[in-house]
């Protein structure tokens, strides 16, 4: 891929399909490192977790749906704390692309990140389809999964780097069957 976007370069340097293509290679070289880090314990050398999650929301909302009322509120200052970039996104990246499932490409989805108490919260909240009291509790546990698709890790492993690699924690703060969900992250401030 990346031999072709040189030459797709040489042809048309400001394109803006080469520009989109050399996000999704640097997409890939991403998630390759999040497979490395797995299963290791993992820096946390990065500190604004404001540039990490407006990454990855601008990533993100150029490749979910234009039915998607897709929002980010972003305090109007830094928050620093650390954490490792390259993990957290994928946390992040998970919960969005279950909303979008859970809504069926269509809704609003609301990303608001804010201080309380010397903790960070993080919450991803969507207007899907919702879940069952039973959905909910199982929703973490490593193969479950209420899609027809999939092997039910994306949620056990978020749980993971949230709570072993950031010292957090993550749950569904609200459900509701038809109505939506909302998960929270919570990261300790040190």
């Amino acid at each position: 891929m990346m031999g072709w976007m040189e030459i797709m370069k040489l042809e048309n340097p400001d394109s803006d399909g080469v520009h989109e293509i050399e996000k999704d290679i640097e997409r890939l070289r991403t998630i390759s490192e999040r497979f490395s880090k797995i299963g290791s314990v993992p820096e946390l050398n990065d500190t604004n977790f404001n540039d990490t999650i407006r990454e990855n929301y601008d990533y993100l909302k150029t490749r979910i749906s234009r039915k998607i009322d897709f929002t980010l509120l972003l305090p109007t200052y830094n928050i620093l704390v650390p954490h490792n970039r390259i993990l957290m996104s994928w946390v992040i990246e998970n919960l969005v692309k279950n909303a979008v499932d859970a809504m069926k490409g269509e809704g609003t989805l609301q990303m608001s990140v804010f201080e309380r108490n010397k903790n960070i919260l993080v919450e991803v909240k969507d207007n899907g389809s919702g879940m069952t009291k039973y959905q909910a509790q199982n929703a973490f546990k490593p193969g479950y999964s209420t899609k027809k698709r999939g092997w039910g890790l994306g949620l056990s492993l978020a749980k993971r780097v949230v709570q072993e690699y950031h010292n957090g924690d993550i749950k569904i703060s609200q459900t509701e069957v038809g109505k939506g969900t909302t998960f929270r992250i919570l990261i300790r401030k040190a």
